[in-house]
């Protein structure tokens, strides 16, 4: 019997990462700060696409709007501008909203993103006082100083003292969208990330292509699960023509690492294929070659396969996977030279990748 026969990889691949996506709980991110202090440039900064576009957002109550895709939702406070009346009400409606929205476990606000220009050179108070009533509220609040590229050494310093002195127990980020400055969104992915529940972390981390060492740690130990897994499966060694459960099980891995890895908004390295197109045909890629390769390491031995195969063979699949995908991700945030699918995950890769891991014994952290 031969498994590729009775087995459709590609439906079964688009299965799963269809239910990995269905099952991914959304974190609920609130944006807010002044008029003017580059709210959807941080957005999609950290999300790396035009998440925040004008007009995108759809109404959640007056002077919020909600921005989402699969794996996150974004609140977008409407900014202040100058005047006491203008801010009183800014102030207000925040913690409206944030009350609101905290009987709803789907659309409760999770984390809370304050942002100050330092273009403006200075710290305003009912930005110190806001900042502390969020605190106040128990909802983790981090202050990101954008467009830094606009303000000097001084300033910085004095209007980050400002913000400390008055919100001692307050994280600060600075960002800006001008490379030339180093500045990296990854301290402010990771203190996301810290004060996330686990429920949410891989919502988080696998709409933010800047996450590259979260991911990867995620994806080690979804990697170690299906391969607990795997040896449960084949405690007693699993025949020939059972050979599909096993298959099955890498499947369900390689769909949780392709959503982690956000594989989906990469359609260009696969020709600008539609999302179902590249899902098929990466499961088809994978799966293919795990077939193919199961000869090649000794798998079958007279016809079954035993826990420690099963196994060291799916641990080593879903490394050399994750490692494919940092090197896809890298790429193309350095701005690399993209390839198709086909090339990233052709059979020589493939497996020397698998045996280097498979001589580690199954994974490598």
């Amino acid at each position: 019997m031969n498994t590729r026969d009775n087995f459709d990889f590609g439906e079964r691949f688009s299965e799963e990462f269809s239910k990995v996506r269905r099952e991914t709980k959304k974190p609920n991110i609130l944006v807010m700060g002044a008029t003017g202090t580059g709210k959807s440039s941080l957005v999609n900064l950290v999300f790396d696409e035009e998440l925040a576009a004008v007009g995108a957002g759809k109404p959640v109550t007056d002077g919020v709007l909600a921005y989402e895709n699969q794996l996150v939702r974004i609140y977008d406070s409407e900014g202040y501008e100058s005047g006491q009346e203008q801010q009183a009400r800014f102030k207000a409606r925040v913690v409206d909203f944030i009350n609101r929205q905290e009987s709803d476990l789907s659309a409760r606000v999770h984390l809370v993103w304050y942002c100050i220009s330092q273009a403006n050179h200075r710290v305003l108070d009912i930005d110190l006082e806001t900042i502390r009533c969020v605190a106040s509220m128990q909802v983790p609040i981090a202050v990101v100083m954008t467009q830094a590229d606009q303000v000097s050494e001084d300033d910085s310093a004095k209007m980050l003292a400002t913000i400390q002195n008055s919100c001692p127990s307050v994280t600060i980020f600075e960002s800006s969208t001008n490379p030339d400055l180093g500045l990296s969104t990854e301290p402010l992915i990771q203190w996301a990330y810290d004060n996330l529940s686990e429920a949410l972390r891989i919502g988080f981390i696998s709409a933010s292509k800047h996450a590259i060492k979260l991911k990867r740690s995620e994806s080690l130990k979804i990697v170690a699960q299906h391969s607990v897994a795997a040896a449960t499966m084949a405690a007693s060694p699993i025949p020939f023509s059972d050979a599909p459960l096993l298959v099955g099980n890498q499947m369900a891995m390689l769909a949780r690492l392709a959503s982690i890895w956000n594989l989906s908004g990469l359609q260009a390295v696969a020709g600008g294929s539609t999302t179902g197109m590249l899902m098929t045909q990466l499961g088809r890629t994978l799966a293919g070659n795990l077939v193919k390769l199961i000869p090649g390491v000794g798998s079958w031995v007279g016809g079954t396969v035993n826990a420690t195969v099963a196994s060291a063979l799916t641990g080593a699949m879903g490394y050399a996977v994750t490692e494919i995908c940092a090197q896809i991700l890298s790429d193309e945030l350095n701005g690399g030279r993209m390839k198709e699918f086909s090339e990233y995950f052709s059979t020589e890769i493939m497996a020397e990748m698998v045996k280097q891991a498979m001589r580690r014994g199954g994974t490598h952290a």
